[in-house]
């Protein structure tokens, strides 16, 4: 058998495994029209696909340090418990790509901003958390929740599990992916069915328009 090009592969969640902007618009436009901060479109919700809950608020949106806490507990109460984080969909082709991936030896780490206890509801309810040997995500306490920070964490778990960390990959789909993964040396493959931009893609190591593609560079 040949030697795979690839030991662990990490993947970023939303936008890479899962079409999550229908759940994830919802819950946004509930948090603003709860808290009577307006209504928000589409088009303007589209930046908010990828970074940690706390810079959208925070940083994207402009709001004070009381009022981000108040959006992210009004957020979190309707995302986990009111429907919006099954309101998603797996991209076509992507799970038999991570079936592929395990049975081929690969070991699979998600490294996702999203918390551990949406990861795991939306992993569950999708099947798609079979497939990883590690959880990298972002912490329920918000304690560890840059792309940078999960990445390491993921590292760590998959230290502990005894890994073969010679050739790792990150698949993600926005500049957070590229930024975190340079952080950490690693290479990273951006997936064009995600919510990233041209001047994204521009910017990381290898581009994939299909998981067909991804399976091509995986060596599957």
């Amino acid at each position: 058998m040949s030697q795979q090009k690839f030991t662990t592969v990490l993947w970023d969640l939303d936008g890479t495994i899962l079409d999550s902007s229908p759940g994830v618009f919802e819950s946004f436009r509930h948090t603003l029209a709860t808290l009577g901060l307006g209504e928000i479109t589409d088009e303007q919700l589209k930046p908010f696909m990828g970074p940690p809950l706390e810079y959208t608020f925070g940083t994207l949106l402009g709001h004070s340090p009381e009022m981000v806490s108040k959006c992210l507990e009004t957020y979190r109460e309707y995302y986990l418990h009111m429907g919006g984080a099954l309101n998603a969909n797996v991209y076509p082709g992507v799970l038999e790509t991570l079936a592929k991936s395990q049975a081929a030896g690969i070991t699979n780490s998600l490294a996702t901003s999203k918390a551990e206890r949406g990861a795991k509801l939306t992993g569950e309810h999708f099947g798609f958390i079979q497939y990883f040997d590690v959880l990298g995500t972002a912490s329920n306490d918000s304690s560890r929740l840059s792309k940078t920070a999960v990445l390491k964490y993921a590292f760590e778990e998959l230290q502990k599990i005894g890994a073969d960390l010679s050739r790792v990959i990150l698949i993600g789909d926005r500049i957070h992916d590229i930024e975190g993964a340079r952080e950490l040396g690693i290479p990273v493959a951006l997936v064009k069915w995600g919510f990233g931009t041209e001047e994204e893609w521009h910017q990381a190591d290898y581009v994939v328009e299909t998981p067909a593609e991804l399976q091509e560079l995986l060596g599957l």
